[in-house]
């Protein structure tokens, strides 16, 4: 009988060519279930990180167990942060999901590793000052006009820099005032829109050139459509002209500032989460968490179940005790 060989084998790298075709196998899958690009996309970014971790790590794709799995989530925690951690981890659930179920698992190693804590941010809003001075750095020129168009209208619907980029001219309804939106998933929601953002939507569209090989809502000067690269810039521009500080300055915020804004004038969180697009109430409830007391207790005046009672609502003047 042979020897037994005492020392280990040597590594090979076979795990970056399995794991290439394993992701090239799980992207087909996704895009033949129509997910949407986007979501694709960060599918793939999130595995090629994971397989970029693990290359000289594991030597095939049997390995991948829930050690291999939380040392990956510590290093994107170390990397970059604990929400990218968990938004890879979501990312191999379905990976490893999706290998079981074909078969070249025999289990997903995924399923027993628990979310890293995140801590809550308070969530960061313009004030309305803040807005103010925002919109008078805005002029009457092309610029001006697009921009004070583009703030409104992410302060009053609430919408993902992506949605905001995505809209076209025929999404734009303007008997109902409302515009349609693709949301994550391919998700489409109608979000009306106020007088505000009416106005200058018009102003805006009277000066934007009407035969443009885009049917983008937003373009630039040239008639490029409106990238959401290039909305984070006009966003920082116009805060940095304003003189604001404090607060990020980025589309999201104004996203923020509409959900916190919209509580505070008596919407519910039903209807908020239908207008942002959520999926859930937990993001809703975080606005609500954002109300001050004094929110609150002028709501509570507003809002009393008592006092809005027929019957036993305290009625004016003095009464005698009997």
């Amino acid at each position: 009988m042979a020897e037994a060989v005492l020392h280990p084998p040597r590594r090979t790298h076979t795990l970056t060519y399995n794991l290439e075709i394993a992701i090239g196998l799980f992207l087909a899958y996704c895009r033949s279930k129509n997910l949407s690009p986007k979501t694709v996309g960060y599918y793939a970014a999130r595995l090629l990180a994971f397989s970029r971790f693990s290359v000289n790590r594991l030597t095939s794709i049997q390995e991948i167990d829930a050690a291999a799995i939380r040392e990956f989530l510590t290093h994107e925690k170390e990397t970059n942060s604990a929400a990218t951690a968990n938004h890879s981890l979501c990312t191999l659930r379905v990976f490893l999901g999706f290998l079981h179920a074909e078969g070249f698992l025999e289990e997903n190693p995924a399923a027993s590793v628990t979310r890293l804590k995140v801590k809550k941010r308070v969530i960061e809003t313009f004030s309305p000052e803040q807005i103010e001075a925002v919109l008078r750095t805005c002029g009457r020129d092309f610029y001006g006009v697009r921009d004070r168009a583009v703030i409104l209208t992410l302060l009053d619907c609430g919408l993902r820099a992506s949605e905001l980029c995505s809209l076209e001219l025929a999404d734009v309804d303007w008997q109902e005032q409302s515009f349609r939106v693709e949301g994550k998933g391919a998700k489409e929601r109608i979000v009306p829109f106020g007088q505000g953002v009416r106005r200058a939507l018009a102003s805006y569209l009277a000066i934007r050139t009407e035969n443009l090989p885009t049917r983008s809502l937003f373009v630039t000067q040239y008639g490029e459509p409106l990238t959401r690269y290039r909305l984070r810039d006009l966003v920082k521009r116009r805060c940095n002209r304003a003189g604001i500080e404090g607060v990020r300055p980025s589309p999201h915020t104004l996203r923020h500032t509409c959900a916190v804004s919209y509580l505070r004038s008596g919407g519910d969180t039903f209807t908020l989460q239908l207008l942002l697009g959520h999926t859930s109430q937990d993001m809703t409830r975080r606005y609500c968490e954002s109300l001050s007391a004094a929110d609150v207790q002028r709501k509570h005046r507003d809002f009393s179940p008592v006092d809005n009672m027929k019957g036993i609502a305290p009625r004016s003047g003095r009464k005698r005790l009997r």
